[in-house]
């Protein structure tokens, strides 16, 4: 399995803060049958920076105590870049990485009660240039939740979006948990990554929340997760289907 979005870099950011924390997150990453992590230290959200040099520098140091260590996984560079005014200019510029340092995907979080007015123009800007952005957990994002037709608009423009292994098992609570189910079923998230920040309560594992994914889905459909993973890391394409149509009603929003 392939993990897109992980805080394993010791010191970077809130994640793993110790060279010792990061080694035990790539052991449970390991026992659960994860491959391939991409690193994404939160980058340009007013706390963490985390400039392309430093986060490839760590990435290449990391890879290192793996090896020392024994550890069968391998680190891609990357980051969770937090939206920003400059987000196209950093990346073009080669200041924010993108997923392995592809120029094809990103890894976009938005504020966790609402979405900047400039997002949809962002998104276009993007997709202009040739890169996807990957809406990071938009099951707990407030707005999305009372609105997901924002994140289907998206989706219809290029973007896909990534679903935290915690949401589909209920450790993000359960308005999390329900929207990130009616977001698989509805076909308004296109991966699934552990989005981990240590080795207790948000660990870098995969293998349940597929399982909560098969029971969602049919088995073609949560296996095409596994495939559009492995095709973010390659610069491939994804197979991204047709979102189910949303409609508001009452100022709630039903799926249908």
């Amino acid at each position: 399995m392939i993990d897109l979005h992980c805080h394993i870099l010791p010191g970077l950011d809130d994640g793993a803060q110790t060279l010792e924390d990061a080694l035990e997150m790539a052991r449970i990453a390991v026992a659960d049958g994860i491959t391939d992590i991409v690193a994404t230290p939160h980058t340009r959200d007013g706390v963490y920076r985390n400039d392309a040099e430093a986060v490839l520098a760590a990435v290449e140091s990391f890879q290192r105590e793996l090896e020392a260590a024994e550890i069968p996984l391998r680190i891609h560079p990357g980051a969770e870049v937090h939206v920003h005014v400059e987000f196209v200019e950093n990346l073009l510029d080669g200041n924010t990485l993108t997923i392995g340092n592809g120029r094809k995907y990103v890894l976009l979080e938005l504020p966790v009660q609402s979405i900047p007015r400039f997002t949809d123009e962002l998104i276009y800007e993007l997709s202009v240039e040739g890169i996807t952005p990957i809406i990071a957990h938009p099951e707990r994002n407030v707005a999305l939740r009372e609105n997901p037709n924002r994140l289907a608009e998206w989706i219809e423009q290029g973007a896909i979006a990534q679903v935290t292994a915690g949401s589909l098992l209920g450790k993000m609570g359960e308005r999390a948990k329900k929207t990130a189910e009616l977001m698989v079923q509805r076909r308004l998230v296109h991966v699934v990554a552990s989005d981990a920040h240590n080795s207790g309560r948000r660990r870098p594992e995969l293998g349940e929340a597929y399982r909560v994914l098969a029971s969602l889905v049919d088995e073609e459909e949560a296996t095409r997760y596994q495939v559009n993973a492995s095709a973010v890391l390659q610069g491939g394409s994804c197979t991204v289907l047709e979102p189910a149509q949303v409609v508001a009603k009452k100022k709630r929003f039903f799926f249908f």
